[in-house]
């Protein structure tokens, strides 16, 4: 078996327990081409009760360990699913301002020892991290760096240090960030940041650190050139680097999961237009693919039927993802 099947195959046994499982409630979704059914949702009125609503359908019985992100701001966010995913709880949202009750009842259902923060004060305030104390017996954690790179940098080196393979993905944007999250997930694998033309210096440190042994870049040259390519190379001569992309995001997203997975019977769909609701699914280390609102691109289509999918659960109310997109409406 070579080592790329090999790769799937450890991935392939995290999606199928999460099927089993959290996800054994979600609709079987036909092909595009016949009637759809009723989809489920995992949703919420808005970012904050939809990652609530993630976390009650995933963790049913509490979590030693919650991940705590920004929900309105996604660059520090974006490390946060890898992290949840090791330590096996989930991540929830919250604003710059006081904790929201919807958080706060799920947090006190979660039970958690332990919250970490991802992110420094000015994106998850240092109020909300005083409210969130009482909630974790052991207190909170905050991983954090001066930028967006750094502190993607600093979850990498405090939790991955075994880690053989490493994600990485443009931090000036989100959607190819979500979908390299949701494969590091699966794969035990941090997500590092990069700029689009130059590996930032923090990215560059924690890549030495690691020493992996394969790094899965995400993301077409328009959003990371190939001048990061070479100045991996550079950095790391001995580590094999695979760009993985697509003509958009949503074909990006399609190409990190066939990657990922060999076949699923499940996976998870968000919109690709905004980060919140597919940030806590990406954290659940299940396949995760992107919609427009009002309908699904051929991209996605085709990823449905490439790995066999044949249950979808769909990430976030009607106002992010249209029963048109859930029920296989193809974009025209």
């Amino acid at each position: 078996m070579g080592a790329a099947l090999v790769r799937r195959a450890a991935a392939s046994a995290v999606a199928g327990a999460l099927t089993l499982g959290a996800l054994a409630a979600s609709v079987v979704a036909p092909p595009p081409a016949q009637a759809a059914t009723a989809p489920a949702r995992w949703w919420g009125p808005d970012r904050y009760a939809t990652a609530a609503a993630v976390s009650r359908e995933a963790f049913p019985d509490g979590a030693h360990d919650v991940v705590v992100v920004s929900g309105t701001r996604f660059p520090d966010a974006l490390a946060a699913a890898p992290l949840a995913a090791q330590l096996g709880g989930p991540v929830l949202t919250v604003p710059p301002g006081p904790l929201p009750a919807v958080v706060r009842t799920e947090l006190e259902r979660l039970s958690p020892a332990v919250v970490h923060v991802v992110g420094g004060s000015a994106v998850v305030g240092d109020d909300v991290a005083q409210q969130l104390a009482p909630l974790a017996s052991e207190g909170v954690v905050r991983l954090q760096g001066a930028d967006r790179y750094e502190t993607a940098a600093s979850v990498a080196t405090t939790d991955f240090s075994g880690a053989s393979e490493v994600v990485l993905a443009s931090g000036q944007d989100f959607p190819d960030a979500l979908a390299a999250g949701s494969a590091g997930a699966a794969l035990g694998s941090p997500l590092l940041l990069t700029e689009r033309g130059a590996l930032p210096g923090p990215t560059r440190a924690a890549l030495t650190a690691l020493a992996p042994t394969r790094i899965t870049l995400v993301g077409g040259p328009a959003v990371v050139t190939p001048d990061v390519q070479q100045q991996l190379r550079a950095l790391l001569p001995d580590t094999v680097v695979v760009r993985l992309s697509g003509d958009d995001r949503y074909a990006t997203a399609a190409a990190v999961a066939r990657d990922t997975w060999e076949s699923v019977p499940s996976t998870l769909l968000a919109s690709g237009e905004v980060f919140p609701d597919a940030l806590a699914g990406a954290a659940l280390g299940a396949p995760l693919l992107l919609t427009r609102r009002d309908c699904l691109p051929a991209a996605t289509a085709k990823a449905y039927a490439d790995l066999g999918v044949q249950q979808v659960t769909g990430l976030g109310g009607a106002a992010v993802l249209s029963d048109a997109s859930l029920t296989a409406t193809p974009c025209r």
